[in-house]
This record gives structure tokens, sequence and C-alpha cells, in this order.
């Protein structure tokens, strides 16, 4: 298992992809900011540009997902999967080896994707409004839990079904469909609604009409909230691990 994980290291270290991405992802911050800047005195603070990833959480999960896709989407196509299982290595720990390289290398590029935001915001916009720049770093710690879950269960889906599709789609499903079904149907159904809030998705648009012009209060603003969205993040890591783990034994069989 050491051993795919170290040429799974050297794959992405040597080649272009990773590297494009992560100078994407930075040029992209940049531009943003270049653009709120632009806008006009209104939203030209660092407030407004903080609260684009304060008021979206989710936008880290999504992200996670996303690099994992792009480490891993075409290694059945390209016929890697293939012959690492030829040489005697198993899909768990394919799946394993997987979810650790995913993870470093995401964590690597969103490090330097929020220091180009951070510094760009603070160099072209006015430091003025509700949304400080703690904000955004108390976030970072409050969903990088979650955003590891995210990952987790699209490797999962990926190495499962054969299909492409069909793991974004069930994706999709788990992280934001079924639980904004729950959600709403807990207007009607008093006992989902503690069910429903512990779904990172329903916990967090519960705080969206509070980040605004005028204030900012979120989902880990208090020790409870920040407690929960740990609790969110690490249950749902070790539940797609372990399903991945039972899953992909019975695939092996």
């Amino acid at each position: 298992m050491m051993n795919y994980i170290k040429s799974e290291f050297y794959r992405i270290t040597h080649t272009r992809d990773f590297y494009g991405y992560t100078a994407l992802l930075i040029a992209l911050s940049v531009l943003a900011n270049l653009a709120i800047c632009l806008v006009g005195e209104t939203y030209a603070t660092t407030s407004f540009s903080f609260s684009n990833l304060v008021a979206n959480p989710m936008t880290f999960g999504f992200m996670g997902a996303l690099t994992a896709g792009l480490l891993y989407e075409g290694s059945r196509k390209n016929g890697n999967l293939k012959n690492t299982i030829a040489f005697g290595v198993t899909r768990r720990k394919i799946f394993l080896g997987q979810c650790l390289v995913s993870l470093l290398a995401a964590g690597t590029a969103m490090i330097f994707t929020l220091a180009a935001w951070i510094s760009s915001a603070i160099l072209l916009l006015e430091n003025r409004g509700p949304v400080k720049l703690s904000h955004l770093l108390w976030e970072v710690p409050a969903v990088i839990l979650i955003a590891a879950a995210c990952m987790v269960s699209q490797i999962l889906f990926m190495e499962f079904f054969d299909k492409t599709y069909v793991s974004i789609v069930l994706w999709l499903a788990i992280w934001f469909l079924i639980p904004k079904v729950l959600f709403y149907l807990s207007f009607s159904i008093d006992f989902l609604i503690p069910i429903a809030l512990w779904f990172p998705e329903n916990l967090f648009s519960t705080y969206l009409s509070h980040i605004n012009t005028q204030e900012c209060i979120t989902a880990w603003d208090t020790s409870q909230g920040m407690i929960r969205c740990l609790i969110m993040g690490g249950a749902g890591t070790l539940l797609f691990t372990l399903s991945g783990l039972v899953l992909l034994k019975k695939k092996d069989l």
C-alpha cells in the first residue's frame, strides 16, 4: 500500500494537471476580487469578498469532491486501476491510498487558493463590513472534516460504480437533494427537524440570511456550533471510509 501511495504522489507531482488546477483556482480567486473591486464602492469591500466563502461553506465540500474527480476519474479509463490491481494491490488499499493522497493534494491547493483570495482581497478592497477575516479563518477548521467526507464519498462512488455520471448524481443526491427533501418535510413533520439539521447543507443554510451587509452570524460562531460541525464532518468521513472498506471488499471477491 505504501508503494502505491508513493507512486501516486510521484504521478501527481510530476504531471501538469494538479499544478494547472491549483494555478487556475489561484487565478480565479484573484480575478474574483478584481471584479468585485471594479464593480464599485458598495461591494468593493473585504466583507463582501469574504462573505462569498463564509456564506457558502459547502463550497469546500464541492471542491474536495472536484479534486478527487480530477485526480482519479480517469484511472479506470487509462488502465491505471487495472494495472494496480494486477500487481496485487486490493481495491480497499487503493481506496485508502486515493483518500490519503487526495486529502493532502486538496489541502495543498486549498492553502494556496485561500492565501491568494485573502491577500488579493486585502490589497484590492476596502477593509470594512460585518464579515471579518476571522470568520473566514474559523470556517476552515469548521468545514475541513465535512470537506474530507465529501471527498471520501466521491472517491468511494467512483471506485464502486463503473459509470462516472452515476457517482456524480449519487454524490449530489446524498449531500444536497436528500438533505433538502428532509428539511422541507420537517416543516410538516416535527420530529424530522433535529435529523434534518445534522446534514451540513441544512445547518449552513439556516444561517445564510444572517450573513449580509449588516451582520455575520455563522454556524461555527459558538463552541456548540463548532462541535456540531466537527461531529458532522468526522462522522461522515468515518461512515464513508468504513462503507468503502466493506463495499470494495465485496467487489474484490
